[in-house]
């Protein structure tokens, strides 16, 4: 039971969940809507969209097995009932499992650059770079005190902007026709980029304050280690004040522009809220337990952006997952 436990954690489900839906929720139901509605042709059918989320959620994997690999000591101090490899499967079976994942992530991107029309390659560099720089995170950069957390949160931010570079043609042909919603989409798209940059830095600085002891005796020179928690906490209580204002600001732009009423209530609810309380409990954490509470709290935000960031949500859920169904499966 405690493997399969393990097993399922190794994978963090949650985790990929949430990247397969910055990128679906932002396509189907604002950039493709609003290129269909300016009379254009989407680039992306079921399938093709299907095969580059299958390749995000695969590097993400992959990525998180990497890191699983090199963080076996550090894991054995901080989480000891939670790490997988060398605990459970020999520790160079998670090296055969990430070569795989990165191959089958490679043959993916060669699919995806065979099916898009007009192709201009660009799944072919970016799905390996982005597969080098978490590579050169699991190996060396997420032991620095700052590159690491910027890396991987400017990776996070990039997942949903990758939907834009299939469609960079459709939506510059169709900005002449209604430049105004076209404008509001990608726009939207970006706005779903800043945000996973944004949270996914506030939870690698908690992450940091969380996995202190850990760090510290296996020498991983995060801020914490090298300057402290005390002062860690300071950048990153900053950045969780950073995330609230931003937040409140665009509940207030949502008040000005006439966003129902529900939303603006989820939004205070399950976004500025919870980004208020992790601040505070950053700044008056004593003991990990205290961090921990910070990151669900960090989570619940990132999950909820997921869907409250959409200005136009289907009234109608079942008709929405009808949609969801026939966009997936669509050929």
């Amino acid at each position: 039971m405690n493997q399969v436990l393990a097993f399922v954690r190794l994978l963090r489900l949650p985790n990929l969940a949430i990247v397969f839906l910055t990128q679906f929720v932002p396509y189907w139901f604002a950039l493709r809507p609003a290129i269909l509605r300016a009379n254009g042709i989407p680039v992306l059918s079921g399938r093709t969209f299907g095969l580059i989320a299958a390749a995000t959620v695969l590097t993400t994997l992959a990525g998180y097995v990497l890191n699983d690999y090199y963080d076996r000591e550090i894991d054995a101090l901080n989480k000891p009932d939670r790490r997988f490899w060398g605990n459970y499967l020999p520790a160079p079976m998670a090296l055969t499992a990430y070569s795989a994942l990165v191959i089958v992530v490679h043959g993916l991107a060669f699919l995806i650059d065979r099916e898009l029309r007009p192709p201009n390659h660009w799944p072919l560099w970016v799905f390996p770079a982005v597969s080098f720089l978490l590579f050169l995170y699991a190996w060396q950069l997420k032991c620095t005190a700052v590159i690491g957390n910027l890396l991987v949160s400017f990776l996070c931010g990039v997942v949903p902007v990758i939907i834009l570079l299939p469609e960079e043609r459709q939506i510059w042909l169709t900005s002449f026709i209604q430049p105004v919603e076209v404008h509001q989409a990608v726009a939207l798209v970006w706005l779903y980029g800043i945000f996973a940059f944004i949270t996914n830095l506030l939870r690698e600085q908690v992450k940091d304050l969380e996995d202190f002891a850990g760090d510290a005796a296996c020498g991983c020179a995060t801020l914490a280690v090298l300057k402290g928690p005390r002062f860690a906490k300071k950048p990153a209580g900053f950045t969780g004040l950073i995330v609230s204002i931003l937040i409140g600001g665009l509940l207030y732009f949502w008040q000005q522009t006439g966003a129902p009423n529900w939303q603006i209530g989820a939004g205070a609810l399950f976004l500025l809220l919870p980004a208020l309380f992790a601040t505070a409990a950053i700044y008056r954490a004593e003991v990990k337990k205290d961090f921990s509470r910070a990151s669900l709290l960090i989570k619940i935000i990132m999950f909820a952006g997921v869907f409250l960031l959409l200005r136009s949500w289907p009234d109608n859920p079942i008709a929405m997952m009808d949609s969801f169904k026939a966009y997936v499966w669509k050929p």
